[in-house]
């Protein structure tokens, strides 16, 4: 009979009572909420954890190498990690999850946090958000089969990693990252315990495809070609943001149309009250509120500024200078906006980019 280490049974053991307390504790706190506090269930996962760890002490000290006991924490483990992500597939489903409230739909987009950009970009696809509900649906049955074990760790295992990374990058939450975590370490157990069987299947088994002809330099001059000829075409492209010292969002300070000082605290629609120099040489003027704008590129040489308008098209050509002062921040734009002259000084406005 084949021996089963104590760190084996320990970590076997750990593992289970982490992922049934985890799972069991989110289900708590999601269902369950007006029968306790956050507080309260958190006890959970700590007396599954305790128990599963006095266990494995117990477990060695009969010093019995059942397979049965081996199966049963292990199919504690599959249990908990497919019923999570079920869980979580239908919760998309039902409408419980993925849904982003509509007060926050009408605030400005530099106004988002990190975890609402990442819940209004999966909430606008409902049928998206299902695609990704029946793979966690369909993993987690297969991974409850002896047969498919493997077939839905295989299906899991990237959901999980990409789950993982954008609670970590998106800032959803600490809580919901260890959760995460959690669960992909639940899947890759599987994975690494079969880890001779995927070895002997992509490696050592025969490979019946036909190969090409080429000698060894020449193939690894493709192969390395994905990495070359993108970053060459890459270098040619150039910079996107060609204008750094110019990019930005900018206040309109003072405003001159032919010679007449304009006061920018009117509600009339010609007023500038914004304007924007931006990537690919983009340039927004913004009158007032953002439903009044031009937008436009623009093109500079020297000092020398010209700005054309795609939306509205039939808006007149800004030709003229642009130029900077000893005050950081601050331009002065002076030209024709088509039959009109226009003095502009701009003071720059340090917003947050969300990138």
């Amino acid at each position: 009979m084949h021996n089963i280490s104590f760190s084996k049974r320990l970590f076997t053991c750990i593992l289970a009572g982490l992922i049934i307390g985890a799972s069991a504790f989110r289900i708590s706190i999601t269902y369950f909420r007006t029968w306790g506090t956050t507080g309260g269930f958190s006890i959970i996962p700590f007396i599954t954890v305790t128990v599963s760890v006095v266990y494995a002490f117990i477990w060695q000290a009969r010093k019995t190498n059942n397979p049965s006991t081996l199966a049963f924490w292990q199919g504690l483990i599959r249990y908990g990690v497919a019923f999570d992500l079920a869980e979580f597939g239908w919760a998309k489903i039902c409408h419980l999850q993925l849904e982003m409230p509509m007060s926050k739909l009408d605030l400005p987009y530099n106004a988002f946090s990190p975890s609402d950009l990442f819940w209004n970009f999966f909430s606008f696809s409902y049928q998206f958000g299902c695609i990704i509900a029946a793979l966690q649906i369909a993993g987690a049955m297969l991974l409850l089969f002896q047969r498919t074990r493997l077939l839905g760790v295989f299906i899991l295992l990237p959901l999980l990693a990409n789950i993982l990374l954008m609670d970590i990058f998106y800032q959803i939450g600490y809580s919901v990252v260890v959760h995460a975590a959690i669960m992909m370490a639940g899947t890759l157990y599987f994975l690494i315990i079969e880890f001779n069987r995927i070895k002997e299947f992509f490696f050592a088994t025969t490979n019946r495809l036909p190969g090409l002809h080429f000698s060894r330099y020449v193939k690894l001059i493709i192969r390395l070609s994905i990495i070359y000829i993108p970053l060459l075409l890459i270098a040619m492209h150039g910079k996107v943001d060609k204008y750094p010292e110019l990019t930005g969002k900018y206040e309109v300070k003072q405003l001159s149309v032919n010679q007449q000082l304009l006061y920018h605290n009117t509600c009339e629609d010609s007023i500038l009250t914004m304007v924007y120099f931006d990537i690919k040489n983009g340039c927004v003027f913004q009158f007032n509120t953002p439903a009044k704008r031009w937008n436009g590129t623009f093109s500079k040489d020297n000092n020398q500024l010209k700005i054309n308008w795609s939306a509205p098209k039939d808006k007149p050509v800004f030709n003229g200078t642009i130029s900077t002062s000893n005050d950081p921040g601050k331009l002065m734009l002076a030209g024709m906006l088509g039959k009109d002259s226009i003095d502009v000084v701009l003071q720059k406005v340090n917003n947050r980019v969300l990138r």
